[in-house]
């Protein structure tokens, strides 16, 4: 390594190597110079820019939403635009206490280009901007808290089951533009999941009357989905509405049961009570009609292997 550098050293003393520093020396002059010049020229930008509103007084809620952003396209100096070309999230602020009026703010077409060539510089060409106006009102009103009712619809994927649905925030604070908010809860919009493999937490937006704004504006809903487990079952066959001098002898005497229970009673090991009724007032042809009873709501798909059995009659 040594070596390496006394031989670069030697190289950048020769005459040749001075012509190179030289060389290298009036290229990066001759590049900032460009770079300078082309900074104090017109330049086209397309920005995509988020709005700020500061000074906004503590006892003021806002209630109309922000523009998700304001796609901006300006011709500019270079030197105007470069803060906005080196930023992440170009934002653009409004102070309150400038552009209010009574509570609230207002930007019509032509005002809203105004304000934006000020933040641009005063050179500077909007070419075009959307949203075009800009209109936001605030409230002086306290906000009241009421319940969220979730209006979604969850259909899980095929061999799961919906476990629950739990809201994780049960209230939010809903602000008007009147002195009285007339709504004793508010839903979530109506919106659904389907095919759902997996447990997941989904945020949900809170709908409100026009005029309202609610904080938080969505909530969180967890969503606990389980695989099903397929079980069999042999379930004895009870005879019912028999006289008292009968008995009946069903054939066979277990049916089997197939059903469907989630993932968690299944590592239980817990067995379900089923029942077999099969009904004599209800008998056809040899054959008694069968009946599944005291399925959980838990299971799924519960069937039996068949819908009816022979029988056998013993007088007692």
């Amino acid at each position: 390594m040594r070596d390496r550098l006394s031989r670069l050293n030697d190289a950048l003393k020769s005459p040749e190597g001075k012509n190179v520093l030289t060389f290298l020396a009036f290229l990066v002059i001759a590049a900032v110079l460009w770079f300078v010049q082309a900074l104090n020229e017109d330049s086209q930008a397309d920005l995509r820019c988020f709005v700020r509103i500061t000074n906004v007084p503590d006892s003021l809620t806002r209630i109309t939403p922000l523009p998700e952003a304001v796609n901006v396209s300006v011709r500019a100096r270079g030197t105007d635009l470069i803060k906005y070309w080196k930023s992440k999230d170009p934002t653009i602020e409004i102070d309150y206490r400038s552009y209010k009026s009574g509570n609230k703010i207002y930007f019509s077409d032509a005002s809203f280009k105004a304000f934006l060539r000020n933040k641009f510089g005063a050179g500077s060409v909007i070419q075009s901007v959307s949203p075009d106006s800009l209109s936001i009102l605030f409230t002086s009103y306290p906000g009241v808290r009421v319940p969220v009712l979730d209006a979604i619809l969850v259909q899980p994927a095929p061999q799961h089951v919906i476990a629950g649905v739990r809201r994780l925030q049960d209230s939010v604070t809903v602000y008007s533009l009147n002195s009285r908010i007339k709504a004793s809860y508010v839903r979530t919009g109506e919106i659904s999941f389907t095919g759902l493999s997996k447990s997941t937490v989904v945020k949900v937006p809170v709908s409100v009357p026009a005029g309202c704004r609610s904080i938080p504006d969505s909530i969180d809903v967890e969503i606990t989905v389980e695989p099903l487990i397929s079980k069999t079952l042999k379930v004895p066959v009870t005879g019912i509405n028999v006289p008292d001098s009968f008995k009946i002898l069903p054939s066979p005497s277990k049916v089997e049961v197939y059903y469907m229970l989630p993932m968690s009673l299944y590592k239980k090991g817990s067995t379900p009570r089923l029942r077999i009724e099969a009904d004599y007032r209800r008998r056809s042809n040899g054959m008694l009609p069968l009946k599944l009873i005291g399925v959980p709501k838990e299971f799924t798909n519960a069937f039996m292997s068949t819908d009816s059995v022979e029988y056998l009659i013993e007088h007692e």
